[in-house]
């Protein structure tokens, strides 16, 4: 499968790291509370970090295009 342009993997990797956690954060601080909604959001937060990681190292993202 052949690499997206650096821009959009740039793109890719911050929505990953930046939107689920800070919306599940958000989300179980106004259903759950305060405690529960950093714990939520700590968790999600470990997931994205690893699917970025993912991404990253085991796809080969991280190194530029050779064209």
């Amino acid at each position: 499968m052949k690499k997206p342009p650096m821009y959009i993997r740039y793109a890719i990797l911050m929505f990953i790291l930046c939107f689920p956690t800070i919306s599940s954060t958000q989300l179980g601080w106004y259903f759950w509370g305060s405690e529960v909604g950093i714990n939520i959001g700590m968790v999600v937060g470990t997931i994205s970090v690893i699917v970025a990681a993912y991404l990253m190292f085991r796809m080969g993202w991280r190194d530029a295009d050779d064209e």
